[in-house]
């Protein structure tokens, strides 16, 4: 239950929000004077309107360590790449190790691997299991931290103001890094922002302010609920529309319209062909649907058929159905993939095809209708087309389409659709907006004057890089342009050189990358202009020959100890290409009997597709994966439930709403609109970037620094979807050797989060703290401890429940868990979703419920679509736990960060729980009102298992009751 906007003198009575201001400066041009200097103005930085000497984090003096005779750039042409990067790497983590053994003589603690709630209870290390990231970390991330998580100070255009940061302390090394109010302006080359329309326009912005004041900042409510608006229908017509498919569905979270809508298409019984060098989005998506999964070999059409003869006509197990998974523009490799043989390939074989756009949809083919109209292919021989809106729309979250059944199995089983809110009125605006610009729909020729632009712009540009002499991947139009490194050196060098030359740039290395393959990539944009990319070539040509990069023109030498091989990946590709064709051939020669067995297998229709794509296999469950049976395998797809239910009409007007997730009624709080709607005028709508590269904003620092505060924690780290939080969470922290005890009533994201962790899992009975003690004593047995005081487990051990459980309505006994927990030496991550912001006096949720504190919980995690009247979720506790997250939490890692405006709503909604405790309290009076009405038999036939002063009262039918 809602419990109603409150009065906007109140509100803004207490609003005294910490405002960050952008000063933008002159744009100018990049005035170059050579190696490790930067001309004019660019000495010094604005702060407002005055001119303050610059932090030594700007690089003005900065000597690149890959110039010293140690670690000589020169020496791959001696020893080739692979052992000048070996050579280089051995050196790295000597330094890494020299530097950490002599913090720690002197006491100063890692602050990236801080664990201080698990060294106060004598907990197995964080870095347990997962020894080989922790080590990476701390030896040698340290060594180019500062190259990453960037925070920008304006919006993400052309020209971005990027924040200058500084040691916290001049104690030791790896000290942790603070965010300056100074800021050198600089090229954008490192954002996703193809067309432009990212940042501030005159296309989109003004509408999208509108849209923030006119509308509810969310629906607080799911799509497949009350959340399915007119915009949201809007932008699935429109998009369905423009990639030319019958239909489609749009996810919040570009990641999350992967990882959430495979497993509603594919599950046990299927079979899912992927490509090696995939997106993890794609990869998690495919293990959470529990189907067979084979990857074949990058942009290798014969590795696919032969995978595909072997499904279809080896003597191995049949599937119900094939999906084989591609990327349009694979970004670390700037390639287009062979699409037009895959599906040639698909269809001998009955595969349908999941094609994924996110990069090149907007961005390449003459309408901008992505690597179909690029390439050639018919949108109908394509079964999925996917893609995201964070890129060249300059917007958020991501659509599906396809035929009208397989969109409609989507709506009803993706986890985006079903557990998260759906796409916020102001995005949805930013998309049609710049939807309608690029498909010429606004009466200009804006859109195609912006996609020849960035097509020109693409191949002027690679033209450049070549001309360098550099080593560049890929092939045109793609506007993603990696350029190679290979020694580990070059990566912090590069990035640091192109800084002090006003370049802002993304650097990659491993484990995003092989070990031997660092490498910079560069994205250009329509928005970028002709003189400003040559300055930034005439730039590069000057880091290239400062770092001795110029491969192509000073090649590496060849190195017997490798097999006489030089190390270079356009070698390694030049074998690649003859493995292709070998591959090829192998399957070309294989076909004929192939398909005679497939047609003998399929009573000669092998050519027919196996089953229906919206056929589908086991929904998650306590199992984490059960067999299906064929009654499952046999499903003929959903009726479009939307539809019968009435849900894609026209909107009704409720005067009474009982499931809207906003729980607080501030989604139309007017104040909080404003906050937005300032946001909005200054950074534009979407961040076109992860957080790691330039796609971290003041809102959102500013909301993570309100979280842990509110909750009285060290840190908190901002996820951008609410979905995808805990079940990004559990993952990062945990690992397979671990073992965890858990709530058999939690919901999809624990769920999820548990499959993806492949930890060995133990159930409890929901919400019973005896048998959760009963599954630890067997666990002690099991470990052979029988002693009084428990002495540490040589396996960790997690305890992982909700606080409040959305499918029940009851809470989770805290105390008599945490007691258990630090018993048994377990770490508890509390799934916070309902109670945040909802529980407690004070709305800090469970642990103020039950008058626990907060730093006794590990890891606390939730979604900000409830209370939080936003987007996303965040995870707080130790500054370990937090930092850790920040490299491999998947969510946080692979995903565009979270629209600045809806950051700002959240840091808003958490300031108004904290200085209006009557919100909450006004939330709990209306669901404990409902609960007692149910209980008292005033709703026939309906009771409920929710707990007294549950925020969340899910109703059932009772018992006896007749259904409908």
């Amino acid at each position: 239950l809602a419990s109603g906007p409150s009065e906007a003198q109140a509100s803004r009575a207490f609003v005294e929000e910490p405002r960050w201001e952008v000063k933008r400066l002159a744009r100018g041009s990049l005035g170059f004077l050579g190696a490790g200097r930067v001309a004019g103005p660019a000495d010094r930085t604005r702060i407002g309107s005055e001119t303050v000497r610059t932090s030594t984090m700007d690089y003005e003096a900065y000597t690149p360590d890959s110039t010293s005779r140690l670690k000589s750039g020169y020496a791959y042409r001696v020893l080739g790449h692979d052992a000048a990067t070996y050579y280089q790497y051995a050196i790295y983590v000597a330094e890494g190790v020299a530097k950490n053994s002599y913090n720690s003589l002197r006491g100063i603690k890692d602050w990236r691997t801080d664990d201080a709630n698990g060294e106060q209870n004598d907990l197995p290390a964080l870095s347990k299991g997962k020894l080989k990231d922790f080590f990476y970390i701390r030896n040698l991330y340290g060594n180019i931290e500062d190259v990453f998580n960037r925070p920008v100070y304006s919006s993400p255009e052309d020209w971005i103001d990027v924040a200058i940061r500084e040691p916290e302390s001049t104690r030791g090394f790896f000290s942790k890094l603070v965010t300056t109010p100074q800021s050198r302006r600089c090229l954008n080359l490192g954002s996703y922002n193809y067309l432009g329309f990212g940042g501030l326009n005159t296309h989109c912005t003004p509408l999208v302010v509108k849209s923030v004041l006119e509308h509810p900042i969310t629906s607080g409510s799911c799509s497949a609920e009350l959340g399915y608006s007119t915009h949201v229908k809007q932008v699935e017509e429109t998009t369905a529309k423009f990639v030319g498919k019958d239909s489609a569905v749009v996810v919040g979270m570009g990641f999350a319209t992967n990882s959430t809508v495979i497993p509603a298409l594919c599950g046990v019984g299927d079979l899912i062909l992927s490509d090696a060098l995939n997106h993890n989005s794609i990869v998690e998506g495919a293990r959470l649907s529990g189907a067979k999964i084979k990857a074949f070999k990058h942009n290798c059409v014969g590795d696919l058929e032969l995978l595909l003869q072997q499904a279809v006509a080896g003597k191995g197990a049949r599937y119900n159905k094939i999906l084989v998974i591609v990327e349009g523009i694979y970004s670390m490799e700037g390639e287009l993939c062979k699409l037009p043989a895959i599906v040639e390939v698909c269809k001998l074989y009955g595969a349908y095809v999941w094609l994924d756009e996110a990069h090149s949809i907007g961005a390449v083919g003459a309408t901008g209708r992505g690597v179909c109209e690029e390439l050639g292919v018919d949108p109908a021989d394509i079964d999925v087309m996917m893609g995201t809106f964070t890129k060249s729309f300059g917007a958020a979250g991501g659509y599906v389409a396809g035929d009208a059944e397989t969109v409609a199995r989507v709506r009803q089983y993706s986890a985006g659709c079903t557990d998260a809110v759906s796409m916020p009125p102001a995005v949805c605006t930013q998309i049609l907006a710049s939807l309608r610009v690029i498909a010429g729909e606004d009466g200009t020729d804006i859109g195609a004057k912006k996609l020849c632009q960035l097509r020109d712009n693409a191949l002027f540009f690679r033209q450049g890089l070549e001309a360098l002499g550099l080593e560049v991947l890929g092939e045109h139009p793609s506007p993603v342009m990696p350029v190679m490194l290979y020694q580990p050196y070059k990566i912090g060098d590069f990035s640091r050189l192109a800084f002090n030359r006003k370049l802002a740039v993304v650097v990659v290395g491993a484990p995003a990358t092989p070990v031997t393959y660092p490498r910079v990539r560069f994205c250009v944009s329509a928005a970028h202009s002709r003189e400003d990319l040559a300055d930034a070539l005439a730039a590069i040509g000057d880091i290239a020959d400062e770092l001795q990069i110029k491969f192509k023109l000073y090649p590496p030498a060849r190195n017997a100890l490798f097999g006489g091989a030089t190390g270079s990946l356009s070698d390694v590709e030049k074998r690649e290409e003859r493995e292709r064709e070998k591959r090829l051939e192998e399957a070309l020669a294989a076909r004929p009997a192939a398909l005679e067995a497939a047609a003998a297998l399929s009573g000669g229709r092998n050519t027919a597709k196996f089953a229906p794509l919206h056929s589908r296999g086991a929904p998650l469950g306590d199992d984490l994966g059960a067999p299906v049976t064929k009654s499952q395998k046999s499903s003929q797809g959903p009726a479009d439930s939307y539809s019968l239910t009435g849900i894609t009409a026209q909107p009704k007007k409720y005067d009474v709403v009982l499931s809207s997730q906003d729980v607080l009624g501030l989604t139309d709080d007017q104040v909080m609109k404003e906050e937005c709607a300032a946001t909005v005028e200054t950074l534009g709508l979407g961040s076109c970037s992860p957080r790691g590269f330039y796609g971290t904003f003041p809102p959102h620092m500013d909301v993570e620094k309100s979280i842990a505060e509110f909750l009285g924690v060290q840190e908190a780290v901002l996820y951008s979807f609410g979905a995808c939080t805990v079940s990004s969470v559990i993952p990062a922290l945990a690992h397979r050797s671990d073992v965890a005890v858990v709530d058999r009533g939690v919901g999809h994201g624990v769920l999820a989060g548990l499959r993806l962790s492949k930890m060995d899992v133990r159930w409890y009975n929901h919400g019973d703290a005896e048998d959760c003690a009963r599954v630890f004593a067997n666990l002690e047995a099991e470990d052979g401890v029988t002693s009084a005081r428990l002495a540490r487990p040589g396996r960790r051990r997690w305890l992982i429940t909700e606080g409040c459980f959305a499918g029940t309505g009851r809470i989770a006994p805290l105390p008599a868990l945490l007691d258990l927990k630090d018993t048994h030496h377990a770490r508890l991550i509390l799934d916070e979703s309902s109670s945040f912001g909802a529980m407690g006096a004070t709305g800090r949720g469970i642990t103020e419920h039950f008058g626990v504190d907060a730093a006794r919980v590990d890891v606390i995690a939730a979604s900000l679509e409830n209370a939080g009247a936003s987007v996303g979720g965040f995870c707080a506790g130790d500054t370990g736990v937090v930092a850790y997250q920040r490299l491999m939490g998947s969510g946080y890692v692979f995903s565009a960060s979270l629209p600045p405006y809806l950051a700002t709503a959240a840091a808003h909604a958490v300031r108004r729980i904290a200085a209006e405790p009557r919100l909450v309290a006004r939330a709990a009076a209306s669901a404990q009102a409902l609960r007692d009405a149910v209980l008292a038999g005033r709703v026939p036939g309906l009771t409920t298992d929710a707990d007294e002063l549950s925020p969340v009262v899910p109703l059932r039918l009772a018992a006896g009751a007749a259904a409908g």
